[in-house]
């Protein structure tokens, strides 16, 4: 055994952060199953802060589907949050074509400033027939690690929504039961830190040269004289 000394200067915060990641580590998902435990604005008021998502694909209530399934597993970390959430809803053939219309009408506006004449972003969902098994919307592929996106099962009239935050799509086994709904390439996961912010989402915009600015929920409804950008 090699027994290090740790001087109160550097070792202490360096032990600090050590025991911190450690703890983040061993900290258990919190998880939930079943529609009842479905609450959007309280999974946003939880971890939204840290999730890089305004959920804007999930539905505010999915009392109008035939039938829905809902598991969640998350758990907030030092820096982010982890974890996924499946929510997989048939609908009525109008319902279903109605959900799928506000799909692809989805949209985020990002501000640079609080201020009145502040600029502004705005970013529409994208549709993709490629990566996935179903046709999608997605809001957020890769951004910071965040994949949120909706399938649509044309067949079944069913739509399932995904949020993967930081997925471990090699070693999660929570996530192999799910793996109709990941990304048909399972590699297109793996990135390096630096990557992943030139990656896709309507949640972020970079104004100014490597200064990302997130969209916020108190932006709701807001009015500004600035440019779009």
């Amino acid at each position: 055994m090699v027994l290090v000394t740790l001087t109160m200067s550097g070792g202490l915060p360096l032990l600090l952060v050590a025991g911190m990641l450690y703890f983040d580590a061993v900290k258990p998902f919190v998880n939930h199953t079943g529609i009842e435990n479905y609450d959007k604005a309280a999974i946003l008021d939880e971890y939204g802060s840290d999730l890089d998502s305004g959920l804007f694909l999930f539905p505010d209530d999915p009392g109008r589907a035939l039938d829905v399934t809902y598991v969640s597993s998350l758990k907030t970390g030092l820096l982010d949050t982890d974890g996924s959430i499946f929510l997989v809803a048939t609908y009525t053939e109008d319902d279903y074509n109605r959900e799928k219309e506000r799909l692809s009408q989805v949209k985020c506006t990002v501000y640079e400033t609080a201020f009145d004449d502040s600029d502004y972003h705005v970013e529409e969902v994208r549709y993709d027939t490629d990566s996935y098994n179903y046709p999608a919307y997605v809001a957020s592929d890769g951004f910071d690690s965040i994949y949120e996106y909706a399938l649509l099962d044309e067949e079944k009239s069913r739509i399932i929504y995904v949020l993967l935050s930081y997925p471990d799509v090699e070693n999660g086994a929570n996530l192999f039961k799910y793996r109709d709904y990941l990304k048909k390439d399972k590699f297109a996961y793996i990135f390096t830190d630096d990557m992943t912010l030139d990656n896709f989402t309507i949640y972020s915009f970079n104004f100014s040269d490597g200064i990302w600015v997130e969209y916020d929920q108190e932006d709701e409804g807001r009015i500004t004289t600035g440019n779009p950008r």
